[in-house]
């Protein structure tokens, strides 16, 4: 309301200068002679321009009454945000974590070898000589083969020896030795072409060929020959059968077990030069 009344005084104000500066001539020529009426009506000057000149150069404008002043809004204060207290967290008693015990160090684990192929070194060392000679064979005279008896009736406890040459032919003047260390030494060709014969007694042999009528040779060993203690798997089923009870290793697990002395058994062997 007040900017109403502010413009109606505006406009009061400036009616009234308005009058002041036409002077008395102006009303008397407004009641002399009549103005007629113009076809088209004037555009009037722009009215600001008037009101413009006439403030500035004469007239005074009325200061507005006290009460119609506008009084400008006043600005409420934002109220800063108020940061509430912090408040200080009451310490408690925090649990220190056990650590638990450290791993044992494992040990590192060596990285696989590739294996290497061994070359074979050549066989430079000289060929082994072969014995010159060799049992070609061999047999145990058992039950009817050892003149007819092995339990002491007419059974002998003989070694049958036989030396060949290369040809197959009895060979005499060959020695033949006991392997075990006995003094015992038997030449070849006194119960024939190339033969001998060993009575067993108490000490068993190895026999081996020593030498020929050409000197001293090489030769395979027999397996140890003897009528208390023979090689075992020479004998085992050959003297007597399991029903009786005189028999000695009709198995390997029955009465097998030397020295035997009830027993009479024989041996042949034959050596032959082989080379």
């Amino acid at each position: 309301m007040n900017y109403h009344r502010l413009k109606l005084w505006g406009a009061i104000a400036l009616l009234g200068l308005a009058t002041l500066a036409c002077g008395p001539n102006f009303l008397a020529q407004i009641d002399a002679t009549p103005t007629p009426t113009p076809t088209k009506t004037p555009k009037p000057p722009p009215t600001e321009t008037s009101v413009a000149v006439l403030v500035t150069n004469t007239a005074t404008p009325i200061p507005p009454t006290a009460t119609d002043t506008p009084i400008p809004p006043t600005e409420t204060p934002t109220p800063e945000p108020t940061t509430p207290p912090t408040e200080e967290p009451t310490p408690t008693e925090t649990p220190v974590p056990t650590e638990p015990p450290a791993p044992e160090p494992e040990e590192p684990t060596a990285a696989p070898v590739p294996e290497e192929l061994t070359p074979v070194p050549a066989d430079t060392s000289e060929p082994v000589a072969q014995e010159a000679y060799k049992i070609v064979h061999f047999k145990v005279l058992g039950e009817g083969e050892n003149n007819g008896g092995i339990f002491n009736k007419g059974g002998m406890h003989h070694i049958f020896l036989t030396v060949l040459d290369a040809n197959g032919n009895g060979l005499d003047g060959a020695v033949v030795k006991d392997d075990n260390g006995s003094a015992l030494e038997v030449v070849t060709g006194d119960k024939g072409p190339g033969k001998a014969e060993i009575m067993m007694e108490w000490e068993p042999y190895k026999l081996y060929v020593a030498a020929d009528p050409a000197g001293p040779t090489t030769s395979e060993v027999s397996n140890q020959m003897n009528t208390a203690y023979p090689n075992i798997p020479d004998i085992v089923g050959k003297l007597g059968s399991i029903d009786n009870e005189y028999s000695v290793c009709p198995t390997p697990d029955v009465r097998c077990e030397p020295p035997f002395y009830n027993v009479h058994f024989s041996y042949e062997i034959t050596f032959q030069k082989v080379n």
